[in-house]
């Protein structure tokens, strides 16, 4: 077996679980609020803050008029994600959850073959949820859904069916590195030691978000801060405009619910016209 370099956040991801482990010390639940929206808004919303970037690339976008075309058709489908969600909260939450699994799976693709990836994003949804439904059940209430129960009782099933995909790829990839089975390992123990959203905090913060950010980096040639300042800046203020048109809708529900609902139904309308964007430009990469 050939050993692969190590991906990014390879450092950052053990010292995200040591700051996921002293939030869960703290008492209460709001302070792991307030870290969860602040973390989230530095280092989680903008994780796919390059798409500009990536679009100027990979997309004919020649000219002013074509690059405002763009952003409306971004932030549009974001739109009718958030209005969906708004209708059928239990097939939007049930979507979210599948895409997020696929869209999980990238951390690992470039080196394990599916089925993978597949199941290591399948495992990062389900772990969670089958170590806590008790402390999940209510997320997913807050964010809309009166179906909990269903999607907790899938959650063990869910996360058998991942172990055995990720097994099968991790086994016939010898390209892996030390971190695609040193990640898994970490994140069941945090699972089975945190809260969900201290979880939460760890993986997309301080792994997935930086992770993909730096190798979109790479791929665009952004050597410095500098540039990669200005390159996240545009996406970045557009997705926090997202959100912001989003506030007059939450207005009346518990403080809780808003913050859930800001963070993941935020998150949700951002990822799929990411995931559109970065489906167009995968394949002229290769």
């Amino acid at each position: 077996m050939r050993v692969a370099s190590r991906p990014p956040a390879f450092w950052l991801f053990p010292v995200g679980l040591v700051i996921a482990v002293g939030l869960s010390l703290l008492p209460g639940q709001w302070p792991l609020y307030a870290v969860l929206a602040i973390s989230t808004a530095i280092l989680g919303l903008p994780h796919g803050s390059l798409d500009t970037a990536v679009a100027k690339r990979y997309l004919p976008l020649h000219n002013g008029a074509r690059l405002l075309g763009f952003f409306a058709a971004y932030l549009s489908l974001g739109g009718l994600v958030i209005a969906f969600w708004w209708q059928f909260p239990n097939i939007a939450l049930g979507g979210f959850l599948l895409y997020s699994a696929v869209h999980f799976g990238d951390d690992i693709a470039p080196r394990i073959r599916q089925p993978g990836p597949v199941g290591y994003g399948l495992g990062i949804i389900a772990l969670p949820v089958a170590f806590h439904p008790d402390l999940v059940a209510p997320i997913f209430n807050a964010l809309g859904s009166d179906q909990a129960a269903v999607f907790v009782a899938t959650a063990p099933w869910a996360l058998g069916l991942s172990a055995v995909l990720f097994t099968v790829g991790l086994y016939q990839s010898p390209q892996r590195a030390m971190s695609d089975w040193r990640d898994p390992l970490l994140l069941i123990a945090a699972a089975a030691l945190l809260h969900p959203l201290a979880y939460f905090i760890a993986y997309w913060c301080f792994l997935h978000s930086p992770r993909h950010l730096e190798l979109a980096a790479r791929d665009l040639g952004l050597n410095n801060w500098q540039d990669k300042l200005r390159a996240v800046a545009p996406t970045t203020l557009a997705s926090y405009a997202l959100v912001i048109m989003a506030l007059p809708f939450l207005i009346g529900l518990p403080a809780d619910a808003i913050v859930l609902r800001v963070i993941f139904i935020g998150l949700a309308a951002l990822t799929v016209p990411h995931m559109l964007l970065e489906l167009i430009a995968a394949p002229q990469r290769d």
